[in-house]
C-alpha cells in the first residue's frame, strides 16, 4: 500500500500549519500568509490543492476510502474529522463521490457566507466571527465525602441507632 502524506496539506490548508508552511503562502494570498485576508481564487486553488492529495488514485473522484486518512492519527487530533465532515457536505449529489467541481462550488459557497462585506476578501476577523463562541465557564463541581459524617453515635446521619446499641 502507497502511503501519502496528507497531514502537512491538509494542515496549512485550515491554516494550522508549521510555520514554514505558513512563510509560503498559496497563490493568491498576496503574502499575506495564512491569516491575511483572502480571496475567493485563493480559497479554491487550496481547495484544488487538497483535493489532489486526497485524491490518492488520481481517478479524479474523493470516496471514503480516501478520506479515511483524516479521521487517523495524527489527523484525528488535528481537526481531520471535522474536515472530513466538510468535505463530505460537498457531495452535492449525494453519490459518495466527491468530484472537484463540487469541491470547487463548497468552497465558493463558504467563501460567501464568510465574505460578510462582500468586497471580495475574507478577513480575519469575519472568519473569527463564524467561528462557535466558546464555552461558558463550567459551574463549580459539588464534592462529595467519600465517607458521610458520622454523628456523636457513630452512625451516619438520618439512622437511629439500633435498639440495645
Amino acid at each position: 500500500m502507497i502511503r501519502i502524506p496528507v497531514a502537512p496539506l491538509v494542515l496549512a490548508v485550515i491554516g494550522l500549519g508549521t510555520g514554514a508552511v505558513a512563510q509560503t503562502p498559496p497563490p493568491g494570498m498576496g503574502g499575506m500568509g495564512m491569516g491575511g485576508p483572502q480571496t475567493l481564487e485563493a480559497m479554491q486553488t487550496r481547495q484544488d490543492q487538497m483535493f489532489d492529495r486526497l485524491d490518492v488514485n488520481a481517478d479524479g473522484m474523493i470516496t471514503g476510502n480516501e478520506l479515511a486518512v483524516l479521521t487517523q492519527p495524527p489527523m484525528s487530533q488535528a481537526g481531520g474529522p471535522r474536515m472530513r465532515s466538510m468535505i463530505t457536505r460537498a457531495d452535492a449529489d449525494r453519490n459518495a463521490r466527491i468530484t472537484r467541481d463540487e469541491m470547487r462550488s463548497a468552497a465558493a459557497a463558504l467563501f460567501a457566507s464568510l465574505d460578510a462585506d462582500h468586497d471580495g476578501l475574507v478577513t480575519p476577523a469575519e472568519r473569527a466571527s463564524m467561528m462557535p463562541a466558546p464555552p461558558a465557564t463550567a459551574p463549580a463541581r459539588m464534592t462529595v465525602p467519600s465517607r458521610a459524617p458520622a454523628d456523636q453515635t457513630g452512625m451516619p446521619p438520618g439512622m437511629d441507632v439500633p435498639p440495645g446499641g
